[in-house]
């Protein structure tokens, strides 16, 4: 009798452009995003895995409830790694449209839809974000209170409904301040972030369950990037490649280490 093969390991990714965007792009194909490097390091160790992102730029926290049932119900992943809470914290007041619209990469290269970019939506997107920022430098940046507490709720939300389907192994990355290139236009999102990620942070531990964990990105900068938020994420917002690689090396670590304890993903007679 032929020996089994193991279950891969079904890995799901989601968040907005702080999975799929490197700093900076059109680099070589080995810049790899780190659910790619998730992968690889799975199959490194000689663990069949099945990774997939679900991934979009500008990408609220709010849309993962329209998407679940979706994604994850026929799928039946075995690990779920949320990215979210970052878009949240960027904008004091900017339209969410505006921003997407603004900086859409859907847009056709038309003579009139580039002097309609060009004359009014880039200028009145770049008027409103250099009054944001001044605005942002005098409120107290945390003036909007109940995002991190929505953002918190929403994936509560979504961390309860798909434990029904097996009791999957959840990450929820902590998120990392702006670089310097963007601290001037966004004074407050730093603390914004802090917030975010206390609020974050103390929703995993009320959910009070060990497959539900929150993943920690500021030791490995501190660990490869010397701590220096412009090595980690040179473009102000998105990882490098190089720490795109750190994050999907510990975090395939870390999956690989709670697989060993999955009997469903052995060979051999304790396979159920």
């Amino acid at each position: 009798m032929p020996t089994p093969l193991p279950l891969p390991i079904r890995v799901l990714v989601k968040g907005a452009s702080t999975v799929n965007w490197v700093s900076f792009m059109g680099g070589p194909r080995q810049d790899f995003i780190f659910p790619r490097v998730v992968e690889e390091q799975l199959l490194a160790a000689g663990r069949p895995c099945d990774v997939q992102t679900s991934t979009m730029t500008s990408q609220r926290t709010s849309t993962i409830l329209s998407t679940w049932q979706a994604e994850v119900l026929g799928y039946s992943p075995d690990v779920i790694v949320l990215v979210y809470g970052h878009y949240e914290t960027i904008h004091l007041f900017i339209p969410r449209w505006l921003e997407v619209h603004a900086n859409s990469l859907k847009a056709r290269p038309r003579r009139i839809a580039a002097i309609y970019r060009r004359a009014f939506v880039r200028p009145a997107w770049k008027a409103l974000a250099r009054l944001q920022a001044k605005v942002d430098s005098i409120l107290d940046p945390t003036l909007r209170r109940g995002r991190p507490e929505q953002v918190a709720a929403d994936l509560r939300r979504y961390i309860d409904n798909v434990q029904k389907v097996g009791s999957p192994l959840v990450y929820v990355f902590e998120l990392l301040p702006p670089g310097s290139r963007y601290r001037s236009w966004f004074p407050g999102m730093a603390r914004r972030i802090d917030v975010m990620n206390q609020t974050l942070e103390r929703m995993v531990a009320d959910v009070g369950l060990d497959h539900v964990r929150y993943f920690r990105v500021a030791p490995l900068v501190d660990q490869h990037a010397g701590g220096d938020i412009d090595v980690a994420i040179p473009d102000g917002f998105h990882y490098s490649p190089e720490m795109h690689r750190h994050i999907g090396t510990a975090l395939a670590a870390d999956v690989e280490q709670w697989a060993a304890t999955q009997n469903h993903l052995s060979t051999g007679p304790e396979r159920p």
